[in-house]
């Protein structure tokens, strides 16, 4: 059986692909058990500085797997609350490393909440964004979706979608700023390596330290403060490249 999901690092970058295409990369017990582990585990991890994550096949990811019901891999925690993919969103916002998500065909669901905990998002021109939730009985959003979309789309747009699980599209996408651009399928993966190796160019924690203060200013914090954070964040690679001459 094939590894569920595939991680190759490529010197910094870690290539993190969903490996169940046969299924449109639906999440089930072991993917989400596999993702959980690979993304706590880069909380400490020095030595991969960016991640690029995608889909094998024809989809990103459709969501939770709903066919695997009463079957020994389905998804365990939904009736009781999505701990382990709640878990899994905030370790990929708290792992250091950059994440680029790229996405052909459906990001339904879950996988539409796996491609909004990414830092830049890139869409094949066959991509589609599904909120799902309430075509399969379930409120307008869930982990977190509502929060990145009202954020992007602005109110009355976010909550269209939510609310009607209508799907947008690739192109609608990035004119809402929900994507940072659209290539073709075929380019995904070359677009991913070009924005990894241009991340890679920038200082030695800048990464890990731009991750941190985008999301604490992201959460409504006064000018002020965000003053501050970006401060902090820049003395301390300003002392870090002292050090880094100082030992040169």
């Amino acid at each position: 059986m094939a590894d569920i999901l595939i991680v190759e690092r490529r010197g910094a970058v870690d290539w993190v692909t969903l490996n169940r295409p046969e299924r449109l990369n639906a999440i089930n017990q072991p993917m989400s058990e596999a993702l959980l582990a690979y993304f706590e585990a880069r909380r400490r991890d020095t030595e991969a500085r960016v991640i690029v994550l995608a889909g094998a096949g024809r989809a990103f990811c459709s969501g939770a797997d709903l066919k695997a019901g009463g079957q020994p891999d389905a998804l365990r925690d939904g009736p009781n609350g999505d701990w382990m993919l709640r878990d899994t969103l905030k370790a990929m916002r708290a792992c250091p490393q950059p994440i680029v998500t790229l996405v052909q065909g459906a990001a339904a669901g879950g996988g539409l909440a796996f491609a909004l905990a990414s830092d830049i998002v890139v869409a094949g021109a066959s991509a589609a964004f599904h909120p799902a939730f309430i075509k399969i009985g379930l409120s307008g959003s869930e982990l977190a979706v509502s929060w990145r979309l009202q954020r992007t789309l602005g109110i009355s747009r976010a909550r269209e979608m939510l609310l009607t699980g209508e799907p947008m599209g690739a192109e609608e996408a990035w004119r809402t700023g929900l994507v940072s651009k659209v290539v073709p399928d075929e380019a995904l993966a070359a677009e991913g390596e070009r924005l990894a190796q241009a991340m890679l160019k920038a200082a030695p924690d800048a990464l890990r330290v731009s991750k941190r203060t985008f999301d604490a200013t992201l959460e409504g914090v006064s000018f002020d403060a965000a003053l501050e954070l970006e401060e902090r964040g820049q003395i301390q690679m300003i002392r870090a490249g002292r050090a880094a001459a100082t030992a040169s």
